[in-house]
C-alpha cells in the first residue's frame, strides 16, 4: 500500500470513537501533523484532541503498511505487523523498571488496517543526546535481557524479528559495486584509501562467517532498530522507545551496536567512547544474567557494526549519494558522505574483535 492520501481529523476522529481508549469517548480531533519519516514504511501522524471535559492531549497515531518502499528495500515480509503485535501482546508489560514504551499504546483494527495510537512523548524524544546520556543508555540496553531470561518462552514468539543483524546482506552485491565505482567519481574518489577499500571488501564478504558465528552467541530480546531516533530518556531517566517494527531475538551486544553506529548520524553531539560504553553494558549485563558476558557482548556489538552498519552504509547510503538523492553540491552530500566514512572506520575498528582479518583502518 503505497502513496495514500493521509487520513484527516474526521477520519482519525471516527478511529477512535470506534474503540475504547485512554483517550476518552467523544474526543474530538483539533489538529493532524504529518511526522512520517522520509524512510520509513509507515504513515505517523501528530494528533491534538480534546475531550468533552476540554481536556487537551497530544497523540501519535502510526498506520503501519501506509508509507512507500525505499532504498532501505526490506525483504522482512512481517515488517508491517510486527509492531502491532508487539503492542498487542503482553511483553510491554515484561519490560523492566528503566525501560519504558510510550504510555496508553492500543491498536485498533480500521479499514483493514492496525492502527496504533499513543502518547506523544516527544519531550523525552527531543533531548540532547551525549557521551553522559548515551552511557545511561548502555546501562538501560542490558536491561532488554531481562524478559527473556525470566520468561524464555517468549523468544520463541513465532513473530519475531530473527537475525536482525542480517536484515541487509542482501545489499551486499551493491556495496561491493559501490567501492568499486569511487575511483571513478570526483567528489567520492578521496572517500577511502585504497586500503580501506580493500578492508571493506573484505568485511562484505565475511557476512555468512560472522553471521553464523553470530547465531552461536547468548540471546537478548532486541528492540533491533535502537538509535537516537527512536530512543529518549524521561524524568525518571527511564530509556524510552519508540519504533518496534523490528523487535526481536538478536545476540547480546546488538542493540548497543546500533545505537552506537548511527549516533552522529541521528544527531548525537560528542565523540563517544565506545568501548568503554560497551563495557559499561557487558557488565551490567553479566550482572543481570549472573555470568561473564563480556566476550559474548563484544563479539555481538562488532558484528552489527561490520553487517548492519556496513551493509546500510555501503549498500542503499552510497547508492543513494551515487544517484543524487542526497542533493549535488559538496555542501549538501557532506553530513552523508560523513556519516559513510566514519562509520565505515569505526566498523573497521572492530573488525579483529570479530575475527575478520580486515586492515587498512
Amino acid at each position: 500500500m503505497t502513496d495514500r492520501d493521509l487520513p484527516g481529523a474526521e477520519t482519525i476522529e471516527a478511529v477512535l470513537a470506534s474503540h475504547e481508549g485512554a483517550w476518552g469517548a467523544g474526543t474530538r480531533v483539533l489538529s493532524v501533523r504529518d511526522l512520517s519519516p522520509g524512510l520509513g514504511q509507515a504513515a505517523v501522524l501528530g494528533v491534538s484532541t480534546t475531550a468533552p471535559d476540554d481536556c487537551p492531549s497530544q497523540w501519535i497515531v502510526k498506520i503501519p503498511g501506509w508509507g512507500h518502499q525505499s532504498l532501505l528495500d526490506s525483504r522482512d515480509g512481517q515488517l508491517d505487523r510486527r509492531e502491532a503485535h508487539f503492542f498487542g501482546s503482553g511483553i510491554p508489560a515484561l519490560l523492566p523498571r528503566g525501560l519504558a514504551t510510550p504510555p496508553d499504546a492500543t491498536v485498533v483494527s480500521h479499514d483493514g488496517l492496525a492502527w496504533i495510537v499513543m502518547r506523544d512523548i516527544g519531550a523525552a524524544l527531543h533531548q540532547p543526546w551525549n557521551p553522559t546520556t548515551a552511557t545511561t543508555t548502555a546501562l538501560r540496553t542490558a536491561l532488554l535481557y531481562v524478559p527473556g531470561a525470566l520468561h524464555p518462552d517468549l523468544l520463541d514468539t513465532p513473530w519475531l524479528e530473527h537475525e536482525g543483524y542480517a536484515a541487509y546482506t542482501h545489499h551486499i552485491p551493491a556495496g561491493h559495486d559501490n567501492l568499486d565505482a569511487l575511483a571513478h567519481e570526483p567528489q567520492l574518489k578521496a572517500l577511502f584509501t585504497r586500503e580501506q577499500v580493500h578492508a571493506l571488501h573484505t568485511c562484505l564478504d565475511a557476512a555468512a562467517e560472522l553471521n553464523s558465528r553470530a547465531a552461536t552467541l547468548p540471546t537478548t530480546l532486541v528492540h533491533g532498530d535502537l538509535t537516537p531516533r527512536n530512543a529518549g530518556l524521561d524524568r525518571d531517566n527511564a530509556l524510552v522507545l519508540i519504533d518496534w517494527e523490528h523487535v526481536g531475538v538478536g545476540p547480546v551486544g546488538f542493540d548497543l551496536g546500533t545505537f552506537v553506529s548511527l549516533y552522529r548520524a541521528f544527531g548525537g553531539h560528542g565523540e563517544l567512547n565506545e568501548p568503554a560504553l560497551l563495557e559499561v553494558y557487558s557488565q551490567a549485563l553479566s550482572d543481570l544474567a549472573d555470568t561473564e558476558m563480556r566476550h559474548s557482548a563484544a563479539l555481538g556489538f562488532a558484528t552489527v557494526h561490520l553487517t548492519w552498519g556496513l551493509h546500510l552504509r555501503l549498500g542503499p547510503g552510497l547508492t543513494a549519494v551515487r544517484q543524487g538523492f542526497q542533493g549535488e553540491t559538496p555542501g549538501e552530500l557532506a553530513p552523508h558522505l560523513d556519516d559513510i566514512r566514519s562509520g565505515c572506520l569505526r566498523a573497521l575498528s572492530w573488525a579483529s574483535a570479530a575475527g575478520v582479518g580486515a586492515a587498512g583502518h
